[in-house]
């Protein structure tokens, strides 16, 4: 039987602008089972990134709530909670891939790690370095590498940690199409091999349709694809 590993309940969120007066998401009820791929997709503005940002912590709803692997990422817990539960359960992997340029490819996977101050899973860690090809880019700086690595790079400091949940925000939206299918590749092997959960929100229909399932955005709510 599958296991629910995340689940929004109620969610809604508004935004003001100036006087125009957004609905970005309205009482949005969304389930996700262990070891899905879910893709969110939906017209540009739709909520699609707000809605991924609830999730994994990054922007409070105006009301609802996000059970994360059986615990409240809103309901009676403080901001250091909610940043610890994101530290252990969530991995990100954004469009812009958000790596440091001053620091070398094995520095950046490792950041989490050192911004935490734990010990390095060197197995794990070689073993997610060699499933992406890495291994002769550790001492590179990352404007050296091309974006398809850039991305592979990206994606091992999210696994690193191990999380349960990987959210991932127009991660293709800067590769070309045969990169960006290698990166759907690359999530269903960590997927296989590592057990996570997989959420990406994206306007590429052809990424999403690889998805085990669509989920649009509109008009403030959610419909199954």
């Amino acid at each position: 039987m599958q296991r629910n590993i995340l689940e929004a309940r109620q969610i809604s969120k508004t935004f003001h602008l100036g006087e125009t007066k957004v609905e970005a998401l309205d009482q949005v009820d969304l389930s996700i089972n262990e070891g899905e791929v879910v893709a969110i997709v939906g017209k540009s503005g739709a909520g699609k990134t707000t809605l991924l940002n609830i999730l994994g912590g990054l922007e409070i709803p105006d009301s609802g709530d996000v059970i994360v692997d059986g615990e409240s990422l809103y309901d009676g817990i403080n901001d250091n909670r909610r940043t610890e539960i994101r530290r252990e359960k969530i991995g990100y992997i954004f469009q812009t891939f958000c790596l440091i340029d001053e620091i070398r490819v094995l520095e950046n996977i490792r950041l989490p790690f050192d911004i935490q101050n734990k010990a390095y899973d060197l197995d794990y860690e070689q073993q997610l370095i060699s499933m992406l090809q890495l291994e002769k880019k550790m001492r590179y700086y990352p404007h050296k590498l091309s974006g398809g690595e850039r991305q592979r790079v990206a994606i091992a400091r999210a696994l690193l940690m191990k999380p349960a949940i990987v959210l991932a925000d127009e991660p293709t939206g800067n590769l070309d199409s045969e990169t960006g299918n290698q990166f759907m590749g690359y999530l269903y092997e960590c997927r296989e091999r590592f057990g996570q959960t997989i959420i990406i929100v994206t306007h590429d229909m052809e990424i999403a349709n690889q998805a085990d399932r669509k989920i649009i955005v509109k008009d403030g709510n959610l419909v199954e694809g």
